[in-house]
């Protein structure tokens, strides 16, 4: 009986965690990269680690906005940064765990091939998690992880899974987490291009921005003083023109 309540306990808690992702999308090497693509749904997704000057304004805007977002911290951002982090959650807002020392878990040109340990990875995240927890944010409420770089391959996203873990990365398609670049990079953005690129996609996209995971970083090098989250007013009132609802995970 006592292994039967087990099995039961762990499906719900199962179920209950990936019920979000239903008719979502999910990329070759794993991570769900769209949720329903039959909703009017956005979900805006916020990483930090070292830069973070534009949180204070994007939580002053998403409560003036009335909007739900996602946030995905690093151990380090939570540990020098315990005030902001507690906002964060305060303000309902899902507060993940996004590696604790933001690390590159495999190559950039093979993918395949793992730059750390599986095991070393287990225990950056247990320690991103437990700095979270050190707040009172329950570990148990951060099952969905967005890998550090937004980076990882198929061994990763199957040993995160077997873990107790959603793994989700943003959504290809309209360059904003493109809003890293600085102005000396050949791959550099500006803030109103990758806006434009946006709209367009919601335009032109047979699903629009439906289930969309929109990648935006609070804070990016002192070099790039264009910052996409700038934009995020004037965004977020467009989109809601539009009919979109903005939810969380």
């Amino acid at each position: 009986m006592i292994k039967v309540g087990i099995v039961i306990a762990f499906l719900f808690f199962f179920f209950t965690n990936h019920a979000q992702i239903k008719n979502g999308v999910q990329e070759k090497e794993g991570a769900w990269i769209r949720s329903d693509i039959n909703k009017k749904t956005i979900y805006l997704c916020f990483t930090a680690h070292d830069f973070m000057e534009g949180l204070p304004f994007v939580l002053e805007t998403l409560t003036k906005e009335k909007t739900n977002a996602s946030f995905f911290l690093t151990g380090d951002f939570v540990r020098n940064h315990s005030a902001l982090t507690k906002k964060i959650f305060a303000d309902k807002h899902y507060v993940g765990a996004h590696s604790d020392k933001h690390l590159l878990y495999c190559d950039w040109k093979n993918r395949d091939s793992l730059l750390i340990p599986i095991d070393d990875i287990k225990k950056d995240l247990w320690d991103n998690l437990d700095a979270l927890s050190a707040l009172g944010i329950d570990r148990n409420k951060t099952h969905v992880f967005m890998p550090p770089y937004e980076w990882y391959n198929k061994e990763v996203a199957a040993k995160v899974r077997l873990w107790g873990f959603e793994l989700i990365n943003y959504t290809p398609g309209t360059s904003s987490n493109a809003d890293y670049t600085t102005p000396e990079m050949k791959n550099y953005l500006s803030a109103d291009s990758i806006l434009s690129r946006i709209y367009k996609f919601e335009r032109e996209s047979p699903n629009g921005l439906n289930g969309f995971h929109l990648l935006i970083h609070v804070g990016t090098d002192p070099k790039r003083t264009d910052k996409l989250y700038s934009k995020l007013p004037e965004l977020i009132q467009t989109l809601k023109l539009k009919g979109y609802r903005f939810a969380r995970f």
